[in-house]
């Protein structure tokens, strides 16, 4: 799936090797475990980006990308398209491994 640019922009995606794009709700737990995961991964990780967005201020980007719920975390390469999605909060190897091919291609 390709996020068209527009919609990229309005989320606040900006072009990056790797974008780690979560969808996360105000009282969700597994949310900030996510977002902690995931801040800290972009943040060891050159060329990786973060981006946090709120799920309930964003349901029209929610159902064009086919998220169901929160917390949701994709993958997105340097192009815009969605290589992987999680809907648990990965470990921050198995991130690193997911984010691996788009690192070195």
């Amino acid at each position: 799936m390709i996020i068209e640019a527009q919609l990229r922009a309005e989320l606040g995606v900006e072009p990056a090797k790797a974008t780690l794009l979560q969808f996360s709700s105000a009282f969700c737990a597994p949310c900030r475990a996510m977002r902690r995961v995931s801040a800290e991964v972009a943040a060891m990780v050159p060329g990786v980006r973060h981006v946090e967005v709120d799920a309930e201020s964003h349901l029209t980007a929610m159902r064009a990308l086919e998220v169901a719920g929160t917390p949701a975390l994709l993958l997105v390469n340097r192009d815009g398209v969605v290589v992987r999605r999680a809907v648990t909060v990965p470990s921050k190897p198995q991130l690193i491994v997911a984010l691996s091919d788009l690192l070195t291609g």
